[in-house]
């Protein structure tokens, strides 16, 4: 079972199927809801395998059902990038680029997503991102180009209490680059970035409607792994 802290905009856990009984359950929501009362944390969520009978559980403990989504994976065992793609295709980091571009990005390529949308601003993101992988978020966000032009931005982080879990903090492409079949090219990026900062397999999920993604996980030799459901509890009022 996984915590993910980014407070004070959000308090997220994961694999909370993990829990054998009810009172395990009972506990772990009883702290996980006095704590972000406490840190004023507007709403906590759960992302828990489909087949879970605490799904079931979570809801009558007023927990609603935010989103499904399709989970990924893959071992990290990639070639050099510049034996698959031309040398048009660069990235930058929101260091080289500055901090007000990126996250313009960010919040460009998170527009018209097939995803559910997040409840929080673009800085509130980016904050909780800080708080919650601490200090590797300084090399943790980019911007991927073609020729100079901006294509989307990936986020690769090294999962936090973990040495070697691979993640992309978000991934997404620019509206106007998108059906384009550049989604594979940008995301493989993420993956070699992934592997330089030292993941040696790779987890990523998307939305059970977004089949773009879907088919862009499997091009890139990702297998389905299984369906999770995040449920969500408004606390604060």
């Amino acid at each position: 079972m996984k915590l993910l802290d980014g407070r004070p905009y959000y308090l997220a856990a994961e694999n909370v199927e993990n829990l054998e009984t009810n009172d395990d359950l009972d506990l772990f929501i009883s702290r996980l809801e006095e704590l972000a009362v406490k840190e004023r944390v507007q709403h906590v969520t759960i992302t828990i395998d489909s087949s879970s009978a605490h799904v079931q559980k979570l809801k009558k403990k007023l927990f609603v059902i935010k989103s499904r989504s399709i989970e990924y994976s893959r071992v990290l065992k990639l070639e050099n990038l510049s034996n698959n793609y031309n040398r048009a295709i660069t990235f930058s980091s929101a260091e080289d680029v500055g901090i007000t571009r990126f996250l313009d990005m960010w919040k460009n390529a998170m527009s018209s997503s097939l995803n559910v949308p997040s409840l929080y601003t673009i800085e509130e993101q980016y904050e909780g991102m800080k708080q919650e992988v601490g200090a590797q978020y300084k090399t943790s966000c980019y911007i991927v180009f073609n020729n100079g032009i901006p294509l989307g931005v990936v986020m690769p982080i090294i999962e936090p209490g973990t040495t070697e879990e691979g993640r992309l903090f978000y991934f997404g492409l620019l509206p106007n680059q998108r059906g384009k079949g550049l989604g594979t090219i940008v995301h493989r990026v993420g993956l070699h970035l992934l592997q330089q900062k030292g993941a040696s397999y790779y987890i990523g999920s998307t939305g059970v409607d977004n089949k773009p993604m879907q088919q862009i996980f499997r091009n890139n030799d990702c297998r389905r792994s299984r369906e999770v459901v995040t449920l969500i509890k408004s606390l604060q009022k």
